[in-house]
């Protein structure tokens, strides 16, 4: 009966001591949001203010370089016009692309992926 009642009072005083170490760590961690919280209102920096300068007069925007556009895009076109020659094995003297569009869904990379794992297999 004695041993039982020293390890009661020993589990007891146990608990104690944890309950009051956690209470212990809580209360220095609030301590320690406390001080930074403090710190951050009294380090708070002015920032300076902009100064006021006078806005230039507007002035004419250049006119959009309209050849350079067509010249990329002769080129886009003639490029294309070749790939669809050599992929359907004619002369691309055959035909004639006459417009193009971008597609945004990626389908060309799917594709070519899907090209490339079948290669490896």
């Amino acid at each position: 009966m004695i041993e039982s009642f020293d390890r009661n009072e020993l589990i007891l005083e146990g608990l104690a001591y944890t309950v009051m170490g956690m209470a212990v760590v809580f209360m220095i961690l609030i301590i320690i949001m406390l001080v930074i919280k403090a710190m951050a209102l009294f380090s708070v920096e002015k920032k300076p203010e902009p100064e006021v300068q006078a806005v230039p007069e507007p002035q004419a925007a250049p006119a959009p370089a309209a050849p350079e556009d067509k010249q990329d895009d002769s080129e886009l076109i003639a490029v294309i016009t070749a790939a669809i020659a050599a992929a359907i094995g004619k002369n691309a003297s055959g035909f004639v692309v006459r417009s193009y569009k971008k597609v945004s869904d990626g389908a060309w990379n799917k594709a070519g992926r899907r090209e490339v794992l079948e290669n490896r297999l």
